[in-house]
């Protein structure tokens, strides 16, 4: 059995909710305040956990001053013990592939009015059934559904040493744990019977009651008889002992019992400690008929360095599907390595699964993005916008850019993803939803170059710019040469507007890619308006500069030929640029816009909202 759905009307901030689960491995990613808390709490407030911690319902969990709220879980695949704790609850639904059974568990919660004693209080009902007509789920039947609960920042020190009602005591005392064992349990407490005899029996143990006994007498009167005696709990044989009085026996040595790393008595790490209480509480839920196997997760990495985070997931990935487990996070090191059909992404309140069949991703896009999406990449998981580019000069002066047109992208969210190469359609296809009510809030800009070459760029004599050899394909075969890269090869506006179409095919919603106006970003940059700070970042001067040509395209094609075939330089050079911009144009971010390329500004506009000419704010204002 595992919990396939869950819908929530007026809780917190879900006004009108609902996901599909998987039946194993569940990552919950978004920024603070998307709703991943809330969701864990959702299943908390139905199923409960089985900790001592006690969780109830309180106003502030009523949506925008809603007096109702409502909760409906389904669970899905149950097995003929599940059904049969069930029986009288569930429901079966009739299609194609025959009956399915399922089990709903309906909560609702209702503010009451104001009573003389109580004051306002919160009424709730959990009843079964598709649309909550079933019965009322009693008590002993729901308790078969406790989840395990693990709360961020958790103190796991404390919950594994020794206490009342201490979370480890708790685990022990689990039916297939010590507790279970009815043969190790008489044999525990009569090895813990005969251990609190040979106390009492201690000669100094005995010494100091005769002496309380003696001072005893000088205290009372003479008419009264007392003999003291110095009881344990376990004293009197196992076989005079009642049923409770060996359950509180067996219960005061468990509540005795800590569970450390090891016995050096060593002080470990906040991150250890929390994989040792993990470890316990994974042992509980990996034993079968332990009931359901659901694990809350809040938060992991809170105590953990990478590599470690990194092990976990393995573990919940490769190792174990045995339970199902619902996991959130901050982390992009867990977000790069979870299988991404197992990422939802919260929104705003909403959830957007990725797995098949609910984006626009084919099945061969899975692997590729699983074997490429890095920690670095990662990030835009967690990001209000995103700017998808494909290289390291995008990566490089787009932060400057924007800072100093007054559009700091970390002032609207957004991450600079660095896709390397021409797959940004795979990235994008992440954040288009299928389902066309569920359009996923995240502006996503794919900056992507048109890659045409500029005519006056062939090499040719009498052409003192040019640089790139036109080749013609080979009249026999008629493959090779390179004519589709150049502008004479469109010489319609209807081709290039094909060429177009296809790098924007997967454009949708607030997916958008943005083409550069010419050739490539460098170029652009050029061609625009930066020609002269772009020569500058090359040669590290601007001499020789005016004995370029005056026109602006062979200009920008000589600037930009000094550097095409070479990548260290064009690096370099990229860095001497960001410097150079942040030198001419700090505080003047209406000259820098106007000198840009038009699509870098759409780009930006996109990600955080219109450039006004008149009004342009600066970082920090």
């Amino acid at each position: 059995m595992y919990l396939s759905s869950v819908e929530v009307e007026n809780f917190r901030l879900f006004d009108s909710f609902h996901v599909e689960l998987n039946k194993g491995l569940n990552l919950l990613i978004g920024e603070n305040n998307s709703g991943k808390t809330t969701l864990i709490d959702v299943i908390r407030l139905v199923l409960d956990t089985n900790s001592a911690e006690w969780v109830r319902f309180n106003e502030n969990d009523f949506h925008n001053g809603e007096d109702s709220l409502s909760i409906k879980l389904k669970f899905a695949d149950l097995s003929i013990e599940d059904a049969a704790v069930f029986v009288e609850h569930l429901s079966h639904d009739y299609g194609d592939a025959g009956a399915e059974t399922f089990l709903y568990v309906n909560l609702k919660a209702t503010i009451g009015g104001n009573t003389a004693r109580a004051g306002q209080y919160i009424k709730t009902e959990i009843r079964s059934g598709a649309h909550a007509e079933g019965t009322v789920i009693e008590r002993d039947a729901r308790m078969y559904l406790c989840s395990t609960y693990l709360k961020p920042l958790r103190d796991a020190q404390a919950e594994l040493t020794s206490g009342r009602y201490s979370r480890l005591s708790q685990l022990l005392a689990s039916t297939k744990s010590v507790g279970g064992q009815s043969d190790d349990i008489e044999r525990l407490l009569k090895a813990v019977i005969a251990a609190n005899q040979t106390i009492k029996d201690d000669e100094s143990i005995q010494s100091a009651k005769g002496k309380v006994s003696d001072l005893l007498k000088k205290l009372t009167f003479h008419v009264d008889q007392f003999s003291p005696a110095i009881e344990m709990l376990g004293s009197r044989a196992f076989e005079d002992m009642t049923e409770t009085e060996q359950q509180a026996l067996f219960k005061g040595i468990l509540e005795r019992l800590s569970l450390n790393l090891d016995d050096t008595g060593k002080s470990h790490g906040l991150g250890y400690s929390n994989l040792l209480f993990m470890a316990a509480e994974l042992m509980l839920l990996t034993q079968e008929g332990e009931g359901f196997p659901l694990l809350l997760i809040e938060e992991p990495e809170a105590h953990l360095h990478p590599q470690l985070q990194m092990k976990f997931l393995k573990y919940f990935t490769t190792e174990q599907s045995q339970f199902q487990c619902i996991l959130s996070t901050h982390s992009p090191n867990l977000a790069s390595k979870a299988p991404l059909d197992s990422i939802i992404l919260m929104n705003q309140g909403k959830a957007y699964p990725l797995r098949k069949g609910c984006t626009y991703l084919d099945a061969d896009d899975y692997p590729f993005l699983e074997k490429f999406l890095d920690v670095t990449k990662s990030n835009m998981f967690f990001a209000k916008g995103i700017l998808m580019v494909e290289g390291d000069g995008e990566n490089i002066l787009l932060p400057t850019i924007t800072e100093l047109i007054g559009r700091p992208l970390e002032d609207y969210g957004v991450s600079i993803v660095n896709i390397g190469n021409l797959a940004y359609k795979r990235y994008a296809k992440i954040y288009r939803a299928k389902d066309p009510a569920a359009t996923l809030p995240v502006r996503v800009a794919c900056m992507t170059d048109l890659d045409v070459w500029p005519d006056k760029a062939e090499l040719s004599s009498g052409n003192p710019v040019g640089f790139k050899e036109k080749k013609h394909p080979n009249t026999d075969t008629g493959r090779g040469g390179n004519l589709r890269y150049w502008r004479s090869h469109y010489d319609t506006p209807e081709k290039l507007a094909l060429y177009k179409s296809a790098k924007q095919e997967h454009d949708g919603e607030n997916v958008k890619t943005f083409i550069s106006d010419e050739w490539t970003f460098e170029y652009c940059l050029a061609r625009y308006g930066l020609a002269q700070h772009v020569y500058i970042a090359i040669h590290g001067s601007d001499d020789g500069y005016t004995d370029l040509p005056d026109d602006p395209e062979e200009k920008a094609i000589k600037i930009y030929g000094m550097i095409e075939d070479d990548n260290s330089g064009k690096t370099k050079a990229t860095y001497r640029l960001s410097e150079l911009l942040q030198e001419a144009f700090k505080g003047k971010p209406g000259e820098l816009k106007n000198l840009l390329p038009p699509y870098i500004v759409a780009a930006v506009e996109h990600v955080t909202e219109p450039l006004e000419s008149e009004v342009i704010r600066e970082s920090g204002v």
